[in-house]
């Protein structure tokens, strides 16, 4: 085997490694109906700041991150951590980026599929019959971002048979102030998606029970022909190089 073989295969190798850890971020770009667009944090952004949500996957795992001020008894109000909601079909929100979605509220917004139960870990699936009392709202309380979607009825949605989709609170903040991380391990199976041979476009959203910051936004996962593409691309461009050298 030629060097320039070996350099060609340790290249492909390495591509399909670095595309298979591909990466996402959704940026807190959604501030929802309950108060001033302007106003993205409502209260003290010390406590309820929500930074940033990253999000990795491979062929079985979509993993979700949310960067986020808020812990349980950051507050006098007793406000809890809510639930991570998931669409498979897409991100579709009332309103428009330009004013950050100012008239969302759990009302009118992208209808997600599926919650997982920051508490248990539970995965739970949303019938579109009755959708809203699947939903719990972060009321309209004056300490609170009014009429938001925040955690899953567990009494009236459906838990997902045989799921294996998890919660990890062990990073979380404990200190006013201080970026926390809550993360999630979200199956594909679990959601519907046996395989990535298309592209998915998925919807995620993630607050507080208070709604005071939101977290929502859209992603899309590319073709694993696409990755491959991808890869030998990279291939080529190496050899390309060495050519010239």
């Amino acid at each position: 085997m030629t060097s320039r073989i070996k350099h060609a295969l340790t290249a492909l190798s390495l591509s399909v490694a670095a595309v298979s850890a591909h990466a996402v971020t959704i940026n807190d770009g959604y501030n929802g109906a309950g108060l001033s667009y302007n106003a993205d944090v409502f209260g003290d952004p010390n406590v309820y700041q929500v930074d940033r949500m990253e999000v990795t996957y491979d062929s079985d795992n979509l993993y979700v991150s949310v960067f986020t001020n808020f812990f349980e008894g950051a507050d006098s109000y007793g406000h809890k951590y809510g639930d991570l909601f998931i669409s498979v079909d897409g991100w579709s929100p009332f309103g428009n980026a330009a004013d950050r979605y100012k008239d969302d509220d759990i009302t009118n917004g992208e209808k997600w599929e599926f919650a997982l139960d920051t508490s248990t870990g539970d995965l739970y699936s949303l019938s579109m019959v009755d959708y809203m009392d699947q939903l719990v709202s972060s009321g309209t309380s004056s300490s609170v971002r009014k009429n938001q979607e925040v955690a899953v009825n567990t009494s009236k949605a459906t838990l997902v048979a045989g799921e294996t989709s998890s919660a990890d609170l062990s990073g979380v903040s404990t200190t006013v102030g201080t970026m926390g991380v809550l993360s999630f391990t979200l199956t594909l199976a679990d959601l519907g998606i046996t395989d990535l041979s298309s592209s998915t476009a998925l919807g995620l959203r993630w607050a507080a029970t208070c709604a005071n910051d939101v977290i929502e936004g859209g992603l899309s996962v590319p073709e694993p022909g696409t990755l491959a593409m991808l890869g030998l691309g990279l291939v080529s461009l190496s050899l390309s190089r060495r050519k010239k050298a």
